[in-house]
């Protein structure tokens, strides 16, 4: 457990890092550039998204999960990385007139084929990156992601600031992979100059294959709102659907991603020692709902408030969607972990399959709300819906390999629930005094009392209630280390 708790602190100060270089950068450049330009970008980013899981090819899974790792598997990886890689950025460079047509913008033509470069860059970041997870060398990792993370960060600010429009992002983001690539082949213990293989192609193919129909079909379906609404509404749209998903994926993708990063070996290391799985996974949703539900229901109610703050005042159209993605990721804080649980008793089939059948669904739904009524309103609610409808659906899947203990799993969220009412009662009752439909945001002392308010709340209500939070070793020796007032 201590190497658990590690690994996990290590990718918590990672992401938290990651996200507050990132938040930096999103807040400096929803100034520097329009929306339309923040538009045009996240646009290409999503048609790039779609051939970035097919380049991934489940190859840095594969390469972590293998038992007796050799070079051969480690060449084999190498060349179907490079192989797909070079094709793909042949075919969006190519692609990338008609799309440009297809969207009928002349600007998101140069974007696409700056963003193509990453194909040509990311095969020789993902084995490194690969092969230092799965010795667990996180404190290595941590270097070269910051290093990469803020060399990104000053090209994309200095384009912006420049007039390079969306451009700027994309140069950003083939520099920060550049520097990945050469950061994380020198910080590895084993430096070997490996050619590329195929004599273990059948074993690649194989775990690759049911890996990418999964993530291909959920990637289309995760990015289907900025293609669809891009080519319906617009694409200032789609920058105020981002920016109102963005205050809600601050804890569903980015704080999530490294909590996932430990869970799923931590899963299969359970299951491997016979340990009961469902034991395992409720208190790892219960300790992740204890602080999700006091942070989605906090943006909720701050909304306003925050946007302003992070993105100014001409991203207030994205104010009154906030609170249904945050409806939503309350919700999948629930289940977050479902997919880590199921992998980790080796039934990819139940992960493939699940995804085959909810995605298209859930694109469709998404797809429909754009083009019946041509709303980001409808857009957001339908994003909401489906997220929620996901979480009893894949309890079912899970009830296949992982017996579900609902009385369990219910008791322990009610802990977390009672923790989540005590935060917020008085952020409420602040929020109900200034006004719920106030137009004017309150002042920066306001927000930063109403935030401490909830926090020491959430320690308290923790303590009062005896959440299972509160046994955690890791949690007894930061209290332990609070100051003491006699």
């Amino acid at each position: 457990m201590t190497s658990i708790r590690r690994s996990l602190a290590l990718s918590f100060i990672e992401r938290y890092l990651l996200m507050a270089i990132a938040l930096f950068g999103s807040i400096l450049v929803a100034r520097l550039l329009t929306p339309e330009e923040i538009g045009i970008y996240s646009v290409s980013l999503a048609l790039i998204g779609i051939a970035q899981v097919v380049r991934d090819f489940g190859l840095g899974n594969f390469l972590i999960q293998e038992r007796d790792l050799t070079d051969a598997h480690i060449r084999t990886a190498f060349g179907f990385a490079l192989f797909i890689g070079f094709t793909l950025f042949g075919l969006v460079f190519l692609a990338a007139p008609a799309i440009a047509d297809f969207y009928a913008n002349d600007r998101l033509l140069q974007t696409l084929r700056i963003s193509s470069l990453n194909f040509l860059v990311l095969p020789f970041c993902s084995i490194s990156l690969s092969l230092l997870r799965r010795e667990m060398a996180f404190n290595r990792l941590i270097k070269v992601n910051l290093i990469a993370a803020s060399v990104g960060f000053i090209t994309t600010i200095s384009l912006a600031y420049a007039g390079c429009g969306p451009n700027s992002m994309a140069i950003g983001g083939v520099t920060s992979n550049l520097v990945t690539g050469m950061g994380a082949w020198f910080v590895r213990t084993d430096r070997k100059f490996l050619l590329p293989g195929i004599s273990e192609w059948r074993k690649v193919l194989n775990f690759g294959g049911q890996s990418s129909l999964a993530a291909i079909v959920t990637t289309i379906a995760m990015d289907i709102n900025d293609l669809a609404v891009g080519k319906i509404l617009g694409f200032a749209p789609v920058a105020i659907i981002s920016r109102a998903q963005g205050l809600m994926n601050l804890f569903h993708r980015d704080l999530m991603t490294a909590v996932r990063s430990v869970a799923f070996p931590a899963f299969s290391k359970a299951h491997r020692a016979g340990e009961n799985l469902e034991v395992r996974y409720i208190a790892s949703v219960t300790n992740v709902t204890v602080i999700a539900w006091p942070f989605y229901g906090f943006a909720a109610l701050y909304a306003l408030e925050l946007i302003r703050l992070l993105f100014g005042p001409q991203w207030d159209e994205a104010v009154p969607l906030v609170p249904w993605f945050c409806l939503a990721g309350a919700v999948a804080a629930t289940s977050n972990l479902i997919l880590n649980a199921i992998m980790a008793t080796g039934r990819i089939d139940l992960v493939t399959k699940s995804e085959l059948f909810y995605q298209p669904l859930r694109a469709a739904l998404i797809v429909a709300a754009a083009v019946l009524f041509e709303s980001i309103w409808a857009c957001t609610i339908a994003f909401a819906i489906a997220l929620i409808a996901h979480t009893p659906y894949i309890y079912a899947f899970k009830s296949r390999c992982i017996p579900n203990d609902y009385r369990l799993l219910l008791s322990q969220l009610w802990s977390s629930a009672k923790v989540t009412f005590a935060a917020l009662s008085g952020p409420v009752i602040l929020v109900i005094y200034e006004g719920l439909g106030r137009h004017e945001p309150m002042g920066i002392m306001l927000i930063l009392t109403a935030a401490l308010v909830c926090g020491l709340s959430w320690l308290m209500a923790l303590i009062l209630f005896k959440h299972p939070l509160t046994a955690d070793p890791l949690f007894q020796r930061l209290v332990a280390g609070l100051p003491r007032f006699a």
